[in-house]
């Protein structure tokens, strides 16, 4: 038996909630998808000049790939002066942040109306 590659281990979506992009994902970003991970994100950011509020409810899973490609989005937004908040991250992807000491860069919120309600 071959490896098993599971397809569709990340979902994104994103919406306009309260004037910020909020962007929701499931799944993983890791090696195998934050190159797709990060088209996406640009695409939002060229669409939507409003800050942005990642709900990470359903991200069971970043290794070091997917946290550079947070940092590259906080550093797009810096360009237009705009703001990138986390929310309602779970402990697996908690402990990778903590790891990479990361968690006094992003800007964390519990939930995601408390995120938006700092804008």
């Amino acid at each position: 038996m071959g490896m098993l590659k599971v397809e569709n281990a990340m979902q994104v979506t994103g919406e306009l909630k309260n004037n910020a992009f909020v962007v929701t994902i499931q799944g993983q970003i890791d090696t195998e998808t934050y190159g797709e991970f990060n088209k996406i994100l640009e695409g939002y950011v060229e669409g939507n000049f409003t800050p942005f509020v990642i709900n990470c409810k359903d991200l069971e899973y970043i290794n070091s790939s997917g946290l550079t490609s947070f940092v590259h989005l906080s550093q797009m937004l810096e360009t237009f002066q705009l703001k990138l908040l986390f929310c309602e991250i779970q402990p697996a992807v908690q402990e990778v942040i903590d790891i990479t000491e990361l968690g006094t860069y992003f800007n964390i919120y519990a939930t995601e109306q408390a995120a938006l309600e700092s804008l």
